[in-house]
């Protein structure tokens, strides 16, 4: 089959939307919004074989909530459910080839669905303090065909590539074998798991960067010093709580405990231990927190301000098992003068 130079697509885009408000402070809406994301080439492919164009994204997003200003307007209350639904979903993937080396391939393995809820709380119980809390739950899937032929390309469907795994799994077969060839020992074990979108395990991975709970709260306090400066003094803290997810496609993470299989020993796994590297991403909290000392008329700016202050660590990114964590606990000493 010819690979296309030319890709051209044409699609109804349109978005329904509705508002309704049945008094001043509560807005009712609800809204359809149809999108899509352009088709292209693998362009860092490494070998002319894997030039291989990819379709288009298309997706469906429907939204509806509540926007209320509550007591007095001391109290803003913004809640959205949402549900997303795409088709062919333009997933990128990092394979690990035999000789060590690193492909990357995006291809429309699958659908996807995300469904949940969004909710916004800002309060002002008294002038100056502000305060807020912020929630979000989703629950989203890859919606995977239930096909077992190759597509146009040669590219092996994601049920078929799911089979293949499971089998080489009931041979005793160990995934990830490819990133051990250079230690000596057996290469391309179970190259059907922990690649794509099928995980270690032979199940469809969980879609990357998607916590099922995230939770945010914060506030500052604005307090008059008094004087002929003016001055006003400032603390303020926002903490963000997430849930574990995952950050690699193939949801491929090595763990500390070694494992027996057909063509070897190795000593480390995809399956059990404690966490060496790879794609999964513990649940964590974030504090963020300054004080700042200001005049009035915003000339004079003293500031003490820190970011991850706890210094807590965690899994941002993944590269073909290799993690690379978040930025570190800093802390920074602000001064400015406006003339």
């Amino acid at each position: 089959v010819l690979i296309p130079t030319i890709l051209a697509t044409k699609l109804w885009t349109p978005r329904f939307a509705a508002n309704y408000k049945p008094d001043e402070d509560v807005l009712l809406f609800a809204s359809a919004t149809r999108g899509f994301k352009s088709g292209g080439w693998n362009a860092r492919a490494t070998t002319p074989t894997q030039m291989l164009p990819f379709d288009p994204e298309k997706v469906w997003s429907y939204e509806s909530g509540v926007k209320a200003q509550l007591l007095n307007n001391r109290l803003r209350a913004n809640v959205t459910a949402f549900y997303i639904d795409a088709s062919d979903l333009q997933t990128p993937s990092a394979f690990v080839n035999a000789n060590g080396s690193i492909t990357f391939i995006t291809q429309n393995f699958a659908g996807f669905r995300n469904q949940g809820l969004e909710v916004e709380l800002t309060l002002v119980p008294l002038e100056g303090l502000n305060l807020y809390l912020n929630g979000g739950y989703q629950d989203d899937k890859y919606k995977v065909s239930d096909t077992l032929l190759p597509n146009l390309y040669g590219i092996t469907s994601v049920r078929a590539q799911q089979a293949s795994c499971r089998a080489a799994l009931a041979r005793g077969e160990v995934p990830g074998g490819a990133s051990t060839a250079a230690a000596g020992l057996p290469a391309n074990n179970a190259p059907a798991c922990g690649a794509g979108i099928v995980d270690a395990q032979g199940n469809i991975a969980t879609p990357v960067r998607t916590p099922t709970l995230t939770l945010a709260a914060g506030g500052s306090y604005d307090y008059a010093l008094g004087g002929q400066t003016g001055a006003i003094l400032s603390p303020a803290v926002n903490v963000v709580y997430r849930t574990s997810s995952e950050t690699g496609t193939a949801n491929d993470t090595i763990y500390s405990g070694s494992i027996t299989g057909v063509n070897g020993t190795y000593p480390a796994n995809l399956n059990s231990g404690t966490y060496l590297t790879g794609s999964a991403s513990k649940a964590h909290m974030l504090v963020n927190a300054s004080l700042s000392l200001r005049t009035e008329d915003g000339n004079w700016l003293l500031a003490v301000e820190c970011e991850n202050c706890l210094n807590t660590t965690y899994t941002q990114s993944t590269l073909s098992k290799y993690t690379y964590t978040n930025a570190p606990g800093t802390w920074q000493v602000r001064a400015r003068r406006k003339f």
